[in-house]
């Protein structure tokens, strides 16, 4: 099955005079999009057969901690939108999980989206871009068990290149993915032009 596409809300669109507050509340780097890619270890995230500890079953996730970043909050299911695009929280401050892929601890790849900012302010994962490998990332779910993932890469990707099936497809093992913007914000289109991605693979379960 082909990987779905990310299509990402312009939230800078809703008010002409809150681009440049948008861009200013988003600090990100201009100089990070300037490359299809960037990344602190490559070789994780190319792997096609990534180790990780044993999946489980199916269940749904309800919510999520980073704890290097300060970032936690529930998380909402996901799907697609009628061009085939993963949704995306209208909450710029809520965390989604794409239900129609694997649940975080199975095996396969998990993909969590959410926003870095809005002209409202910084969005649920404002600071995703400064995750490290190496960081976990703790997703709780319904059946009471809790997944436990180790970053293993962070890398950014314009848009205009983002790898669907690297994201989304199977990599090995049980993996995740948390997906936001990032990246130099393009005042033409009230957008970023790059995605931030945080690829984390299944490292225990409690």
């Amino acid at each position: 099955m082909r990987a779905p596409r990310i299509r990402w809300p312009l939230f800078g669109a809703l008010a002409a005079a809150a681009a440049i507050t948008l861009s200013l509340v988003a600090g990100c780097s201009s100089s990070a999009a300037t490359h299809p890619a960037t990344s602190t270890t490559t070789a994780a995230a190319q792997a096609s057969g990534v180790k990780t500890a044993a999946a489980i079953s199916r269940s749904t996730p309800v919510s999520f901690n980073i704890a290097s970043i300060k970032a936690q909050g529930s998380l909402i299911s996901v799907g697609l939108n009628a061009d085939g695009s993963v949704q995306v929280p209208a909450d710029y401050q809520q965390a989604g999980w794409y239900q129609q892929g694997r649940a975080p601890g199975e095996q396969g790849s998990a993909v969590i989206l959410g926003h870095v900012d809005s002209y409202k302010g910084m969005g649920v994962f404002f600071y995703l871009k400064k995750v490290k490998p190496g960081d976990m990332i703790d997703v709780t779910r319904a059946d009471g068990k809790t997944a436990h993932f180790k970053v293993t890469d962070v890398r950014m990707y314009l848009k205009s290149q983002f790898p669907d099936q690297l994201v989304f497809g199977a990599r090995g093992g049980a993996t995740l993915q948390v997906v936001t913007c990032g990246g130099q914000f393009d005042q033409a289109t009230k957008s970023y032009e790059s995605n931030v991605v945080v690829f984390s693979s299944l490292d225990s379960v409690t």
